[in-house]
């Protein structure tokens, strides 16, 4: 299990560098304001809709129960005593902080360069990629069914008592990882694409923003590893390939999107599915 894990995170991080070199010479993003609202808003929609109805449509008991010697072990090591603290604390930074800097970087990096609209245009993008995001992570922890690891704690007469009983059973995979990779992933990759002054600067702040913010879920007991891990890999997944999908046509580097869809094809094909 962790050699996977570490091979699949390492797979995640050599696509995004191998995008960003390529993605430093593209020119410009192509936005259908028709079709890009469209599919933010209908994914946002479903998002909102599925928390509504999450008593309804979660599972009320666990499909996946068990846990696994690799996730004891990093929750051994990273917990935290005051959990609510940990809790707290990735709801600011995942949630606020994260995109907060990325989309003000972004809008001033399109200002300073004389582009107030295309601002907007950025924000629409990372936009897209939560939506999309958010909707694939809560389409499999409904399918999913697995048991938090703060629950899986408990005596069984104590599982109903919790602050959240719909909440019990949705561990797999990290909403919180999800969002904060997608946010950061999109947001870096928009201003590579765009060629703003500031893009390597939101790589590396947003990447160790959205670290933390997975770490953090494992501290809090919301979450196991690999729930973060996941999340972490599906997260930046669509967080790069909304922006990249909006290349302008007839880009010099013709083809490079068609291997990038041989690369990453079942997954790029489970999330449009949905």
């Amino acid at each position: 299990m962790r050699t996977r894990g570490v091979r699949g995170a390492a797979a995640v991080a050599l696509l995004a560098a191998w995008a960003s070199s390529a993605a430093a010479r593209a020119d410009d993003l192509e936005i259908d304001l028709g079709w890009d609202l469209g599919l933010t808003g209908g994914f946002g929609a479903a998002w909102i809709v599925s928390e509504a109805l999450k008593s309804q449509l979660g599972p009320d008991e666990c499909v996946w129960c068990e846990g696994n010697a690799f996730d004891d072990a990093a929750r051994d090591a990273f917990l935290w005593d005051d959990t609510d603290a940990a809790d707290a604390t990735s709801w600011v930074l995942g949630f606020g902080l994260l995109p907060a800097m990325t989309l003000a970087v972004n809008a001033a990096s399109a200002r300073d360069e004389g582009h107030a609209v295309q601002g907007a245009e950025d924000l629409l993008l990372v936009a897209e990629a939560v939506a999309l995001s958010a909707s694939v992570n809560q389409l499999t922890k409904f399918l999913v069914g697995r048991e938090r690891p703060f629950v899986h704690a408990l005596p069984e007469e104590w599982k109903d008592l919790t602050a959240k009983p719909e909440d019990n059973n949705l561990s797999f995979f990290s909403g919180h990882t999800t969002l904060a990779f997608a946010v950061a992933v999109s947001g870096a990759t928009v201003a590579t694409l765009r060629g703003y002054d500031s893009a390597p600067y939101l790589w590396a702040i947003g990447g160790t923003m959205a670290l933390a913010t997975g770490w953090l879920r494992v501290a809090a007991d919301r979450h196991y590893l690999s729930d973060v891990l996941v999340g972490a890999a599906i997260g930046s997944l669509i967080g790069w390939l909304v922006p990249w999908l909006h290349r302008r046509s007839g880009d010099s580097e013709e083809g490079v999107l068609s291997r990038a869809s041989i690369v990453a094809g079942p997954d790029i094909s489970f999330a449009f599915a949905f």
